[in-house]
């Protein structure tokens, strides 16, 4: 199915960038086709007002969000490859619970000055790290490769433990907090701003540019261990490599948007279905696909309930429940 990709892969960036124009150019907010064009033209006349909302609002937010879908697809499809199990996915390895149980403790506990010095994102992402280190303590055996089966039970565990602890913030916490605490663990996209968008940009380039490097690799991995490593792939290494790639973009994502699920676990395998398991064109693939979904997804959340606002992790878990049902029975006739 490589072939199809110079056909499909310019389809899909056209369709990125229609999703795109559309949430800059719509919101809660009316804006007249006139102002629009105004607006994004810079032109003298175009409504002060207006102008804020679309280019300290609407553009920082669709760029964020785009990079967000982008960076989980690419950590899931990596998670994937290096656990070989069609079900991993960026959160695997604990990281949203411990980026949840950190941004709670932070809105419940903490006064206001500690949480507008360091900000709940900048705790969030210490949080993910944390329980990132955690798995892969918990997974290392000295002298051993790391098996894939522990790095997942491992996983399993240390986000058991968070989530605990999550509850238990939530449940003591005084309410207006937790009301504030819930809204953050649903993902929402609200609020950011253009100083959050060159990480999310720089940690994205980067990692999509390895990850491409290393295709090849990728795809030996798939082979299994013992093929790989007679191959001349430092499997153990790779592994580490990935993990690393997942914590940064998933920790970073969840510093943004809280926390998003699904994307990194459906939009992999959609990619696969399109194009193909070979790295060299999934990856890419997968990265617009991610983008364009999220991106879809946080203008529905905007405009299906206007002027209130839908979480982001709300509305895309149920969007996203068909497709998963579609993974799971393509699984079962597998086995």
């Amino acid at each position: 199915m490589t072939h199809r990709f110079p056909i499909l892969f310019p389809l899909v960036l056209l369709l990125l960038v229609a999703v795109a124009v559309s949430g800059v150019l719509w919101g809660t907010a009316q804006i007249s086709w006139a102002d629009r064009a105004a607006i994004l033209l810079r032109s003298d006349d175009a409504p002060k007002g207006l102008s804020l909302i679309v280019w300290q609002w609407r553009i920082p937010r669709v760029l964020a969000v785009g990079m967000i879908g982008a960076g989980l697809a690419l950590a899931g499809a990596l998670m994937q490859t290096a656990l070989r199990n069609p079900m991993a996915d960026p959160y695997l390895m604990g990281l949203s619970s411990g980026a949840s149980a950190a941004a709670v403790a932070a809105i419940i506990w903490l006064p206001k000055s500690v949480t507008d010095s360091f900000g709940v994102p900048a705790i969030a992402f210490a949080g993910a790290a944390c329980a990132f280190l955690m798995t892969l303590g918990l997974s290392q055996r000295r002298g051993h490769p790391m098996d894939p089966l522990i790095v997942i039970l491992a996983g399993v565990a240390v986000s058991l433990m968070f989530q605990s602890l999550t509850a238990f913030f939530l449940y003591i916490g005084d309410p207006h907090a937790t009301r504030n605490a819930i809204g953050w663990l649903m993902g929402t996209a609200a609020g950011t701003e253009w100083a959050e968008v060159p990480l999310l940009a720089i940690a994205l380039v980067l990692f999509a540019l390895w990850s491409l490097r290393h295709s090849n690799a990728l795809d030996a991995t798939l082979l299994g261990e013992e093929r790989a490593q007679s191959m001349g792939i430092r499997t153990g290494r790779l592994r580490v490599m990935i993990f690393t790639v997942t914590v940064v973009l998933t920790g970073l994502a969840v510093s943004v948007a809280g926390i998003v699920g699904f994307v990194g676990l459906i939009v992999p395998h959609m990619a696969r279905l399109l194009i193909g398991a070979r790295h060299r064109v999934l990856l890419p693939m997968a990265m617009v696909v991610g983008a364009t979904v999220l991106i879809a997804v946080d203008l529905m959340c905007r405009m299906l309930l206007a002027p209130e606002e839908l979480p982001l992790g709300v509305l895309l878990a149920l969007l996203a429940a068909p497709p998963f049902i579609f993974i799971l029975r393509g699984l079962r006739r597998a086995i």
